[in-house]
């Protein structure tokens, strides 16, 4: 693994104890790292929570002011809303009828 500079040792070692840290993907992440998953604003973020289809599982509560999100299952959600092209909306196809009457 490659330290940055600033926590290298003086002699350019990495620090005690870790020469088998191993990179782990989260178990939970706060608001803004959920966002960025999503790729929307922390704003938009906690909009998308009120949706009924939100999973009520995804959000863990630590503390008063300390809620976090599982990381799994935000992936899930996120992965459902990716689905097979379903053409055009009928809402098109309407205005284009319309158009072309004319």
């Amino acid at each position: 693994m490659d330290w940055p500079g600033n926590v290298l040792k003086r002699n350019g070692d990495a620090p005690k104890g870790t020469q088998h840290v191993a990179l782990i993907a989260p178990i939970l992440v706060n608001a803004a790292h959920a966002a960025a998953m999503f790729g929307v604003s922390k704003r938009s973020f906690h909009r998308l929570r009120k949706r009924p289809d939100f999973p009520p599982n995804a959000t863990a509560v630590l503390g008063s002011r300390c809620v976090r999100f599982h990381f799994e299952t935000l992936k899930a959600f996120a992965q459902s809303f990716a689905s097979a092209p379903k053409g055009e909306p009928e809402q098109l196809k309407r205005s284009r009828r319309i158009r072309s009457t004319h």
